[in-house]
């Protein structure tokens, strides 16, 4: 960050300065160390900023300059956003020695849960209705606390489409330069994963899974060899995988007549969450973790997304029959096996 100019505030609270831009770019306007406005300035701009007072706690509006009034609408958006999760926040840390805090955990986070999908929404919307705009890269990039919006693999799409609309609006611009080299980066990370899904396809070796369960003893995949299993990827804190392991629960009963196995392998990092979800949701068969969570061996292994649940099925050599993250899709198969 390089300092630009300085000026002294008048005693009615108006100033005037002026910069020559070289480029489109970034440039923060502060009155406080604590205080401060991102501004998106194109070269012979003569942005006003309007507010009743310097630390904008009451609002400010931005005049003649376009990038910097979308920053503007977005930041009063992730203001009410982090209203909203500072509320959560203490719902949180009020109930944290409560005894029914498990259940209480999962409420609030099918509340947070709600929160992050308003926020993928304004993001996508923003970026379909802004690509060429440099103030999507500002949107794309922001995180909801310390949890990213956009997946770069699997939302690889609104990466894809700034990247292209910014190639034509603005294609010397560093930003724009950055951001297109870091799109061909992640390009090549989703042909290494297409690479890696080659090779866990049908009749392939699916890798030994080594675990514990909720006593420590240590269990691993390979020492189910002679039984088909379908193995089960989820977590505690994932509301998606909660709510298909109820799916798990009632498929059971035909997995024990099909003579399948069910190996449950957790993508938690806590114990306790670990353990309650266990409990909770009444998971039948081999239930283990490593409690490494995303940073689990079996994430790479077995090519994993994020956004688990995602279910195996191996035959009694460990070759894998059918994979998906559906499970309706997983169900129906099983179905129809004889």
């Amino acid at each position: 960050m390089t300092l630009l100019d300085s000026i002294k505030i008048k005693s009615d609270g108006n100033f005037k300065f002026g910069l020559k831009a070289e480029d489109a770019g970034f440039y923060i306007l502060r009155t406080t160390k604590e205080n401060y406005l991102i501004l998106l300035l194109e070269k012979a701009e003569k942005a006003e900023i309007f507010s009743n007072d310097s630390l904008f706690k009451t609002g400010y509006e931005v005049r003649n300059s376009p990038g910097s009034q979308l920053l503007m609408d977005f930041e009063f958006f992730m203001a009410g956003q982090k209203i909203r999760i500072d509320s959560l926040a203490e719902a949180f840390y009020q109930s944290k020695d409560s005894e029914n805090f498990l259940a209480k955990k999962i409420e609030l986070d099918s509340i947070y849960n709600m929160i992050f999908e308003d926020q993928r929404k304004y993001v996508s919307t923003f970026i379909n209705n802004n690509p060429g705009s440099l103030a999507s890269l500002i949107v794309l990039n922001r995180k909801l606390g310390n949890i990213t919006v956009l997946d770069e693999e699997n939302d690889f799409i609104f990466f894809h489409r700034t990247d292209s609309a910014l190639m034509i609006n603005h294609p010397e611009n560093k930003h724009t330069i950055d951001h297109d080299n870091r799109v061909k980066e992640i390009r090549g990370r989703i042909f290494d994963r297409f690479t890696a899904g080659e090779k866990l396809k049908s009749g392939e070796k699916a890798p030994n899974i080594v675990v514990r369960d909720s006593s420590d003893k240590i269990l691993s995949l390979k020492s189910l060899t002679g039984h088909k299993v379908l193995i089960c990827f989820w977590a505690g804190w994932s509301a998606k995988s909660r709510k298909d392991n109820r799916k798990v629960v009632a498929l059971y009963p035909d997995l024990v007549e099909k003579n399948i196995g069910l190996f449950g392998v957790s993508l938690d990092e806590n114990i306790i969450v670990w353990k309650g979800a266990l409990k909770l949701d009444k998971l039948p068969g081999i239930q283990g973790s490593d409690l490494k969570g995303l940073n689990s061996e079996v994430m790479k292994n077995y090519n994993l997304p994020d956004d688990i649940s995602f279910y195996y099925l191996v035959d009694e050599n460990q070759k894998i029959i059918f994979k998906s993250r559906d499970f309706s899709e997983m169900k129906s198969f099983i179905d129809n096996l004889n």
